[in-house]
């Protein structure tokens, strides 16, 4: 055998520094893997906290008999308690809808808003949310917006609000009263 043939299969027989091309190899992928893996995690997360907030808050209005200002502040609270990653701005208006099958129309008897938004309006409310109602039956319409800002842009997700509308009837009343 000629001595480069023999050199050239001992080169390609020889295996020492193979785990260092493989670790070069499949290092950034699994570091983007897992950065990629930890920006979804977080952003459905964030976006499960938001709901279940949404959700709790329309739970406890919905076992009161009559709210005031001052309960929708410490629901606000309750809100910064429950996302405290989350900007003190973040919008919540919270409403209560009639419906009036006289004419045919849901009215909005009183609508409160923290954070930067305004009251809900007759012309405004979203009847494809609503169930069906009888005749002057009320339900609650919780609306919580909550800004998500990812810790990573390169892993495609984009800054967003996740938006929560949640309807839910007043479990012991008929209609909850707004006393100021």
């Amino acid at each position: 055998m000629q001595p480069h043939q023999t050199a050239l299969r001992r080169w390609a027989g020889d295996e020492y520094g193979s785990i260092t091309v493989e670790f070069v190899i499949w290092m950034p992928l699994l570091a983007f893997w897992f950065v990629v893996s930890v920006a979804f995690f977080d952003a459905y997360k964030s976006r499960s906290d938001a709901s279940k907030t949404a959700h709790t808050i329309t739970d406890l209005i919905s076992r009161q008999v009559d709210v005031d200002e001052a309960f929708l502040d410490e629901l606000f609270a309750l809100k910064g308690k429950l996302l405290p990653r989350v900007p003190a701005n973040a919008l919540m208006r919270i409403s209560s809808i009639q419906y009036d099958i006289n004419n045919d129309e849901y009215q909005v008897v009183w609508s409160s808003v923290r954070g930067s938004a305004l009251p809900l309006t007759d012309i405004e409310v979203p009847i494809a949310l609503l169930p069906q109602m009888a005749h002057l039956d009320s339900v609650i319409l919780t609306e919580l917006s909550v800004p998500y800002q990812p810790f990573t842009s390169w892993a495609g997700i984009d800054v967003t609000d996740w938006d929560f509308a949640i309807v839910s009837r007043p479990r012991f009343v008929t209609a909850i009263v707004k006393t100021d």
